[in-house]
């Protein structure tokens, strides 16, 4: 990755094991404490759902959701509330209504499982005729996100079986399938064909079995399909040795994105929205121990002294909650770090970092991952083990893109310049970007490499790109995974050549020379856009509490290194596993919610994806996008 890079500073000692309070873990003193406080609202609500009052609690939750002065998050927070207090209530005209309002209020979050899974729970209590209608109507929705689209095209599917449309919706199913975003959205559409399969009436599932054939049982929707069957032939008496048998063969065969769905029950693969109404920063009482593997000498030390600074207000935040809590900081510097994770407590379960592949590399040789879950402030793993072996928890360079992507696509945006150096990085964001582009229905994408080394190469490379642009306007965005000191070379030349509608598309380097601040040159940057992952600007409520307490213990201001700690730590102490096997953690992380201070992360299988924050360059640095200042100086560029 390119990393984050920061002045160099020592740590003058840092203790291995220390309460989070105590001094000896921070330069400058303790971290302060505050006396606990009423609870909100919504922790009203919360506590009322977790108590069992669901009446109470769907009341309170209505309340907060119509509330017109409440803060969209809160807002958001209530009416995801809503609906699981109304499914426990058997409202699910109310449900629904309420996971539309947590849409609303929280874009993006129908793309995740969590709120799909609601969604589906809802409307398999409405009659056939109106589930039909309502998935049919999201499964069509423009403005919704692929993920629950798609979802809702299987559940329309199988209810379709029942009036004995079989051939369309299949044809439907492979081509939801085929446009999946990756192995994990595919994954996804696996396991819940599969569970909409196992409630499916006996009539619907026979007229699926006949579609099944030796040519086509090892493709989706049909491998799903003959699982089910397998698995319905093997609980009955006269059929279940060879269906088991059946089974057995078949977990090997058979190309899925999730090889464990042969192995698991459908029932397995729900996630229940209620099992994550808890608030991850107060688990249940008992002691915590939040573990870090940080460089805490070298070049790296001032990033791991921030996210270390940031888990120690968490903890802080824990223990004024009357959760004992503990912070052990392990130098991966030291030879004998691995050991010295070995040593740690029981309840060190799970472990945050390394921050650097090396590290991640001599954990896994050590066994490390075996023993504890993982949590890699990387973003990437090695392949295969995400989910697996250990878990994610920053930002991949697919869920830049993906934010991205889904800025210009409600400009409807269909077409893509792309503008990259021709070193590793930017020949990998290059073909990811394109990829991704054309997964989500680019008709048109125009790709233009050049040496990083030659800056007169890069005027010759702008004029090819826009020379096969300039006949009927091919593409309206560039995408350009550079540096930002590239940038004041680079996109002047768009000008030179009387291209000023463009919207430029940066990534994360942007956000990393851009914090330094210092920048005014924004006369070329007016359509320019890059995701980030800390809103300094507009910081959630989580944020506002780490800013606080760090200027009361006299550190630093708040950013995103310091936002990781703090995040992971609460994460860490709520996430309540009693083994670190993959099954648990993945389960625990699907139904997990957290206050997030940084861009949230949701787990899907396993496998992390970050809803990043969108910035554009500005006086000083960088400020939030105002989408509808936008879209205004966009529409009036291409008239």
């Amino acid at each position: 990755m390119r990393k984050y890079l920061f002045p160099l500073i020592c740590l003058c000692c840092i203790v291995l094991f220390s309460a989070c309070s105590g001094v000896s873990l921070f330069r400058g003193g303790s971290v302060s404490t505050v006396p606990q406080t009423r609870l909100s609202p919504l922790e009203e609500a919360a506590q009322a759902y977790v108590s069992g009052n669901y009446g109470r609690a769907e009341s309170l939750a209505l309340r907060l959701a119509s509330d017109p002065a409440a803060p969209a998050s809160d807002k958001a927070g209530a009416a995801r509330l809503l609906a699981a207090a109304a499914l426990k209530n058997a409202h699910p005209a109310v449900a629904l209504t309420a996971l539309d309002d947590w849409q609303n209020n929280d874009p993006g979050a129908d793309a995740g499982v969590e709120w799909q899974d609601a969604w589906a729970r809802a409307v398999r209590t409405l009659s056939s005729a109106d589930a039909r209608i309502r998935a049919d109507a999201l499964y069509k929705a423009g403005g919704r996100s692929m993920p629950a689209r798609s979802m809702a095209g299987i559940v329309l599917a199988v209810r379709q079986w029942r009036d004995g449309n079989l051939g369309q919706s299949l044809a439907a199913l492979e081509s939801i399938y085929g446009s999946a975003a990756g192995a994990g959205e595919k994954a996804a559409l696996e396991r819940r064909l599969a569970l909409e399969l196992h409630l499916a009436d006996p009539a619907a599932s026979a007229l699926a079995y006949s579609a099944v054939t030796d040519d086509n049982r090892s493709t989706f929707p049909f491998s799903v399909i003959l699982l089910d069957k397998l698995r319905r032939d093997s609980r009955a008496a006269g059929t279940r040795a060879s269906a088991e048998a059946a089974l057995k063969d078949a977990a090997g065969k058979l190309a899925l994105a999730d090889p464990s769905l042969a192995h698991r029950t459908p029932e397995e693969t729900e996630i229940r929205i209620e099992a994550g109404t808890h608030r991850a920063a107060a688990p249940p009482p008992g002691d915590r121990t939040v573990a870090l593997l940080l460089p805490l000498s070298g070049q790296f030390a001032p990033v791991s002294e921030k996210i270390a600074a940031g888990a120690g207000v968490a903890c802080d935040e824990l223990n004024s909650a009357g959760i004992k809590a503990s912070l052990v900081v392990i130098d991966t510097k030291q030879a004998d770090w691995r050991a010295r994770v070995d040593a740690l407590p029981a309840s060190a379960l799970t472990v945050g970092g390394p921050l650097l592949r090396e590290d991640y590399a001599g954990a896994k040789a050590a066994g490390i991952p075996a023993r504890r879950a993982v949590f890699a402030f990387l973003p990437s793993l090695e392949p295969g083990d995400e989910g697996r072996i250990a878990w994610r928890f920053f930002a991949a360079a697919g869920d830049q893109v993906d934010a991205l992507l889904g800025f210009t696509t409600r400009f409807g945006i269909r077409g893509y310049g792309i503008f990259h150096p021709e070193d590793n990085f930017g020949r990998r964001m290059a073909a990811l970007f394109e990829e991704k582009a054309r997964a989500a229905g680019a008709t048109d994408i125009i790709v233009q490499g050049y040496d990083p080394a030659d800056r007169n190469d890069w005027m010759a490379a702008t004029n090819k790109l826009l020379a096969a642009n300039s006949k009927g306007s091919v593409f309206r965005a560039v995408f350009l995974p550079d540096t930002w000191k590239n940038m004041d070379v680079i996109v002047p030349h768009f000008f030179y050549q009387n291209e000023t509608r463009q919207v430029l598309l940066g990534t994360s380097l942007w956000e990393q020379s851009l914090s330094a601040g210092g920048f005014v040159g924004t006369q070329y940057y007016g359509l320019a856009v890059f995701p980030g992952l800390w809103n300094a600007a507009r910081p959630t409520p989580a944020g506002e509490r780490l800013q606080a307490r760090l200027a009361a213990a006299g550190k630093a201001g708040a950013d995103f290194w310091s936002a990781l700690g703090y995040d992971f730590a609460r994460l860490s102490a709520g996430l309540n596993i009693t083994d670190a096997s993959p099954k648990t953690v993945n389960d625990a992380l699907q139904s997990m919610t957290l206050d997030w201070s940084i861009a949230p992360i949701s787990w899907n299988g396993g496998i992390a994806s970050q809803r990043m924050h969108l910035f554009t360059p500005a006086t000083g640095g960088f400020a939030p996008v105002d989408e509808s200042a936008f879209r205004a100086a966009y529409e009036d560029a291409w008239r």
